[in-house]
């Protein structure tokens, strides 16, 4: 299997935190006009911390952070 590259990393890393922004962002307004929601606050936050990890472990070691 080919590691991802500082481009590749970072590409993803940035979409991913995007993601996890937009995600949080809706909860937070689904939240405060008072619908029950499945998740709680920080839960895509610690679901998108992991993924990073996951993809820091397969870049190649010279661009880990």
């Amino acid at each position: 299997m080919r590691k991802f590259n500082k481009f590749e990393k970072s590409f993803i890393t940035a979409c991913i935190e995007e993601a996890v922004e937009r995600a949080e962002a809706q909860l937070l307004a689904h939240q405060s006009a008072g619908t029950r929601t499945l998740y709680a606050p920080g839960y895509f936050v610690t679901v998108g911390q992991q993924v990073i990890n996951k993809i820091n472990s397969m870049t190649l070691k010279k661009y880990q952070d």
